[in-house]
């Protein structure tokens, strides 16, 4: 059950569909770049861009003025790209670290978006700046990776900051409602808007599981009862 400082009117003209990202998706984007510390002049890399939250935190990083790097699968770039991402790379590239630091004078970004997993959390590790950078953790979609005490004080001098939302509400309702504020004013300001999720029927929700597996999907997927 959605606790009621969660939730938020539709906007008019929104169907329920388009709404659906007002949950979690829209709110985890919102609270990771804020955990992150985004702001103008800063260089912000999100991963899965091209997904619902991805989007939504392309979308707010360049509403604050940040430099946004975005990683997606090819035939996704320009969707990434009409969000506002400055530079777009392949998300099953060979070496994302080395490439950010190409884009960034070898510095790294202030503040990595990372919800990869799997070998991608190296990655989002390396491509974050010494000392000062920071690492949202807020999904594993490429599996489980670790990370030690001595990757951290020799390799990684990087914050690692872990997000996931449903503790956010019940441990930091504050945060959670400078949040909630937040993305009501992005909303009446135009910054944020519908979007077009892929609906698919209930009785699809296999199919849907499977297009997202094999990540053909862009944005929201949407169930129909």
């Amino acid at each position: 059950m959605l606790p009621a400082a969660a939730a938020m009117p539709v906007p008019d003209g929104w169907t329920d569909e388009q709404a659906l990202g007002l949950v979690v998706n829209r709110p985890t984007a919102l609270a990771a770049l804020r955990l992150g510390g985004v702001a103008a002049g800063r260089t912000v890399l999100v991963h899965a861009a091209a997904g619902a939250t991805g989007q939504a935190a392309v979308t707010i990083a360049r509403h604050v003025g940040a430099t946004v790097i975005a990683t997606a699968s090819p035939g996704k770039h320009a969707t990434v790209l009409a969000r506002g991402a400055h530079h777009v790379l392949d998300s099953r590239g060979d070496d994302i670290a080395r490439e950010v630091r190409a884009l960034t004078d070898g510095a790294g970004v202030d503040l990595v978006l990372e919800s990869a997993g799997g070998a991608g959390f190296a990655a989002s590790l390396a491509a974050a700046k010494r000392v000062t950078g920071r690492v949202v953790v807020f999904g594993l979609a490429g599996g489980e990776a670790s990370l030690s005490n001595w990757g951290l004080v020799y390799e990684h001098q990087v914050h690692v900051i872990g997000l996931n939302l449903g503790v956010l509400i019940r441990a930091a309702p504050q945060v959670l409602g400078e949040v909630m504020a937040e993305l009501s004013a992005l909303l009446a300001g135009g910054v944020l808007t519908p979007g077009r999720p892929t609906v698919y029927d209930l009785a699809d929700g296999a199919r849907a599981l499977t297009d997202l597996e094999a990540r053909s999907t862009v944005g929201k997927l949407a169930l129909l009862p």
